[in-house]
């Protein structure tokens, strides 16, 4: 009776105030209240209302409970209504959820926790109209279980049961809309369920896990080079070590110095070259010399044989450096001995650098054979031999947008020109000049294009699948490659009524057509009957209206089980979808930048960025692997050759997997254990012929290729004058040019000579006799002249010019000249002279 007596002697200023009391009342004394009715209610009916001031007082308390009753059914109606409105608008609550929680912070969500205690308590599933039931059983509070919905946090945050950060573009995590508890999509389901969390059973904000590799161990701030270098200046950024990763935000000025939610960069411990070490004043030349000592530098593995990628940060101070350098030498002595593996996939390896300068311009590439690179560019299309480290150009200098290979059909598909035509190609125009380029007829304004086959068989049917810009619109074109003289037909055609973004034709014969906000699957077989690859009845739809993002491609995922999947690939985030397009999975991939490029290669995501290059497992949606590669784009549909810049040049890499069979041969490492550079020559298109053979050595040992090592000669016409002679490379070519030589000597005049000496070589095999000369003069024969042997001598010397003319052509032929043009001694002469007269 003394709550009652206390609200009635409240009640009696107005009635204006009695419906407030009367819910506050409702609201902190409901079980003493329902107590007290209960007792007056029995009493009051037992008495009869002999006493008339009793019973006007029973009549006000019945008049009064009836009053609380009516309040309470309707604050229970009202409450009862409100979680049948939040549970059937779940999904839509998560599709818009950027609109009303895109600032969303742990501050206001509390705020907004303590304001709903309160009314919680007041929506208790009693009937008070029943005054047969326990008012002290019907009235018990009922233990609150989670409402958790997806949210898009603005900056960094981190899961409060597992402690490692939500990444991610948007979607990152779930928060119960109760008591604020914030965690990872795959965790809420590890959550307890009572509502708000018991403190026994909440982890640290930082804390890591050694056996599994995640949790947040260590944050804070840091400064970094601004653009990579220490003479621009140093940039502010917020650090987080979690799951053996080192992330690095970026914090801008206009958002009151809150990390920004995109990654900037990320450093993985579990590289093999991953150390931490403090720098030397030699090591930043461009640094402040009172900065020095605050400096430590991470290394990570860049270029497979080459050179390494070194982060350098600067701390507040030295003893924060000293902090930082410990932490992090301890996770990663933990790390090694955990041993905890190795998830990376790819090696990074050189195949061009900068010094060709064609790779500046590089559009797009294509591995033919191991040996041979096509390289599409804004100047044209090359080929590379990277075993004769030759470049030929192919065809005219067109810009080449991008590159594909039907290897069955020994086709290329190019797409080329000012007005993105698209173009056939035989593979054996890399090799003869005589090939013509196909053009393909309606192609102009080509958006994008893609390769497959429409038809299974023993001799699979592969087409080429176009869209055409059109306005407001799109037209698709199939082609049906084929081996006549133009290589392809036209299948069918239709016009699509949105923006072409991506074309893939499935496995079972679909073509998957990507556009804003979705996936849309067409039946090249019969009529072109249109399926949307996410079902209306899905979540995500919503989502994917309002936010408007692109659609880049369609992976397909291989499952042992009975149903299949597809990864849908949009330019925020990954989803799984079944074949009817039903959500499969409640894990999605999450980027941790914005992406420039995304591919597929060997069952992984390569996510490219302008900072790094983040790889996932399309299987399991792991994040496997993140190479630091600035800059870079793919060259290649599947990544496998790219483009990067470090060191402020560009150079072309490719991703090779550790676990397949490499498809390029690379040059060796040499002793030191770098890349051996190549120069490449550029091939005329008259010297390109076909090769017959992959061994392309000579017949003969050291044949000599080029006469470039006598450039030392000088200028003028001294090499000229040396009559030099190409050495045969073969046996067979030699005879062939001794005989056009010995015909080219015949016809040429001979040059004219002195008197010989009359000592001459055997001829054709037979002994030439001349008069003997002997050195010294016999003292015993006459010196007198005789003009008999005058006319003698005169007659010898001209029968020796005329052998010794036969004689020289002979010596050319052998290649065993003699100096037939060398004038005699005067020795000789003189004793000549002596001995003739």
């Amino acid at each position: 009776m003394s709550y009652l007596d206390h609200f009635l002697k409240e009640s009696g200023g107005g009635s204006s105030s009695t419906t407030h009391t009367n819910s506050t009342l409702a609201v902190n004394m409901q079980p003493s209240q329902q107590n007290s009715q209960h007792v007056t209610s029995t009493s009051s009916s037992s008495n009869n209302l002999t006493n008339t001031p009793m019973n006007q007082h029973n009549q006000s308390l019945t008049s009064l409970h009836q009053q609380l009753a009516h309040q309470q059914i309707q604050q229970q109606q009202q409450q009862q209504a409100q979680q049948h409105q939040q549970s059937h608008t779940y999904s839509n609550a998560q599709q818009m959820h950027q609109m009303h929680h895109s600032n969303y912070s742990m501050e206001s969500e509390e705020g907004d926790v303590e304001d709903n205690r309160g009314h919680s308590l007041s929506s208790s599933k009693s009937n008070l109209s029943d005054h047969s039931l326990s008012m002290h059983s019907v009235m018990m509070p009922k233990q609150k279980v989670h409402q958790f919905l997806v949210r898009t946090f603005s900056s960094p945050t981190k899961c409060n049961h597992c402690t490692s950060l939500m990444v991610g573009l948007t979607r990152q995590g779930v928060v119960c809309e109760l008591c604020g508890f914030a965690c990872h999509m795959i965790c809420c389901q590890k959550v307890p369920t009572q509502c708000p969390v018991p403190s026994d059973q909440t982890k640290r904000p930082l804390g890591i896990d050694p056996t599994r590799g995640i949790g947040t161990a260590y944050e804070g701030y840091v400064k970094v080079p601004k653009l990579g270098a220490v003479k621009r200046g140093w940039v502010r950024q917020f650090v987080v070590v979690c799951d053996f990763k080192l992330f690095l935000y970026d914090i801008t000025a206009d958002r009151s110095a809150l990390p920004s939610v995109h990654v900037t960069q990320v450093l993985d411990m579990r590289d093999p070259e991953f150390a931490v070490s403090g720098v030397r004043e030699s090591d930043v030349i461009h640094a402040a010399k009172k900065d020095v000592p605050c400096i430590f530098r991470i290394t990570t593995s860049l270029l497979d044989g080459g050179p390494s990628l070194q982060t350098l940060m600067l701390a507040d101070t030295e003893s924060e450096k000293a902090k930082w350098v410990v932490a992090l030498s301890e996770l990663h002595r933990i790390l090694k001995r955990n041993n905890l593996p190795n998830t990376a996939i790819f090696r990074v390896k050189e195949v061009l650098d900068s010094t060709l300068t064609v790779i500046r311009s590089a559009l797009s590439a294509l591995i033919i054979d191991p040996d041979r690179i096509l390289l599409g560019t804004e100047d044209g299309l090359f080929c590379l031999d990277l075993d004769r480290s030759e470049i030929a150009r192919i065809g005219e200098s067109k810009k080449v947008y991008q590159l594909w290979y039907i290897a069955e059909e020994q086709l290329l598909v190019i797409l080329c020109g000012k007005q993105r035509h698209l173009r056939l190609l035989p593979i054996r125009a890399l090799e003869a000049t005589d090939v013509e380029w196909i053009k393909v007829a309606e192609s102009k304004n080509c958006i994008t294009a893609c390769t497959g086959i429409i038809e299974r068989g023993p001799q699979p049917v592969y087409c080429i699948v176009i869209a055409l810009k059109r306005q407001n619109t799109s037209q698709i074109v199939v082609y049906v490659v084929n081996r006549n003289r133009s290589r392809h037909h036209k299948m069918c055609e239709f016009t699509v009524a949105y923006p072409v973004q991506s074309l893939q034709v499935l496995s079972d014969l679909r073509l998957a057509v990507g556009h804003q906000s979705g996936f849309t699957a067409y039946c090249l077989q019969g009529e072109a009957q249109a399926m949307p690859l996410v079902h209306p009845e899905n979540q995500l739809n919503n989502f994917l209206a309002y936010s408007g993002v692109d659609a880049w491609r369609v992976i397909e995922i291989q499952s042992g089980q009975a149903h299949g999947e597809y990864l849908l690939v949009f330019q925020t985030l990954a989803i799984y979808v079944d074949l009817q397009g039903r959500k499969s999975r409640d894990r999605e991939i999450m980027y941790p930048a914005v992406p420039t490029h995304i591919t597929y290669c060997d069952g992984h995501l390569l996510v490219y960025s302008e900072t790094h290059l983040d790889i996932f497992n399309a299987q399991t949606a792991d994040w496997v692997q993140s190479i630091g590669l600035k800059r870079s784009r793919p060259l290649m549909n599947n990544g496998s050759l790219s483009i990067t810049t470090f060191n402020d040049a560009s150079h072309v890499i490719y991703l090779a997997n550790m676990h397949t069979r490499e498809l390029l041969n690379l040059a060796p490492l040499d002793r030191d254990g770098r890349l051996k550079t190549k120069r490449f020559s550029l091939r005329n298109e008259g010297s390109r012929t076909i090769r017959a053979s992959t061994d392309r050595r000579s017949k003969l040992i050291s044949a000599p290729t080029n006469f470039n090592h006598i450039s030392h000669m000088g200028p003028g016409d001294g090499i000229q004058k040396q009559r030099l002679l190409d050495l045969p490379t073969t046996i067979e070519t030699a005879d062939q040019t001794n005989q056009h030589r010995v015909s080219t000597m015949r016809h040429a005049p001979p040059p004219p000579r002195a008197p010989p000496r009359p000592m001459m070589h055997p001829h054709n095999g037979a002994k030439r006799t001349a008069p003997a000369r002997p050195r010294d003069q016999p003292p015993s024969l006459p010196r007198s002249p005789s003009p008999l042997g005058s006319m003698s001598s005169l007659h010898d010397v001209l029968k020796q010019v005329a052998d010794m003319q036969s004689e020289s052509r002979q010596s050319v032929a052998s290649n065993n000249s003699s100096s037939v043009s060398t004038p005699p001694s005067p020795t000789n002469d003189r004793l000549s002279s002596s001995y003739d007269s």
